[in-house]
């Protein structure tokens, strides 16, 4: 088993190792670099409080509609629990990234 484990290792290194010397290959090659399909943004919505007239439903909902306006589009959102209390959301949204729209970005 030890024998398994060594060569599945040596394996994995290997092959960390080749693709490593592929990306310095891709760095060292001359011409304009690839522009990355998506932009993201995480923002964080603090929420210490749960209660209902003012609370986390409201502030993400808020967050929403700010990101909406700017062109971005919800991925995924996160609880922060800490000693088992809610501090709050972590949000991201993503948007097609600037250099693969015909209008630069305004930011």
């Amino acid at each position: 088993m030890r024998k398994l484990t060594l060569v599945v290792m040596t394996l994995a290194l290997a092959a960390n190792l080749s693709f490593a010397g592929q990306d310095d290959r891709d760095a060292a090659t001359p011409g304009p670099k690839k522009c990355p399909k998506l932009q993201a943004s995480t923002i964080f919505v603090p929420d210490k409080s749960f209660n209902r007239k003012k609370g986390s439903a409201k502030k993400i909902s808020e967050a929403h509609k700010v990101a909406e306006a700017q062109g971005w589009s919800f991925d995924e959102m996160s609880v922060y629990i800490e000693d088992g209390d809610l501090q709050g959301f972590f949000i991201t949204y993503t948007r097609e990234h600037p250099c693969n729209t015909s209008t630069p970005s305004t930011e």
